[in-house]
């Protein structure tokens, strides 16, 4: 499972809605995530992972693929998506 498949999940289990609906090139609005949702998705993200993301990359981000860029930069080296 890569970085993108995991974001993914948390995203779908954020929403409560299925995975399947969450569309690789999806946009964080076209999948139903508003400002305060792509918070608690962070959040999600940042426990899952073990990282911080900074305010101006959250302000960057517009697509789930790019919050996956960002994990892909910010995780550590040893942590395979395997891992996660």
């Amino acid at each position: 499972m890569d970085t993108l498949d995991i974001i993914r999940r948390l995203a779908a289990d954020t929403l409560g809605v299925p995975e399947e609906s969450l569309r690789r090139a999806t946009t964080l609005s076209e999948a139903g995530i508003d400002s305060l949702t792509a918070i608690d998705l962070v959040f999600a993200v940042e426990a899952h992972y073990g990282i911080m993301i900074a305010a101006d990359e959250l302000a960057r981000m517009r697509s789930l693929q790019d919050l996956a860029a960002v994990v892909d930069r910010l995780a550590p080296s040893w942590m395979t998506p395997h891992d996660a």
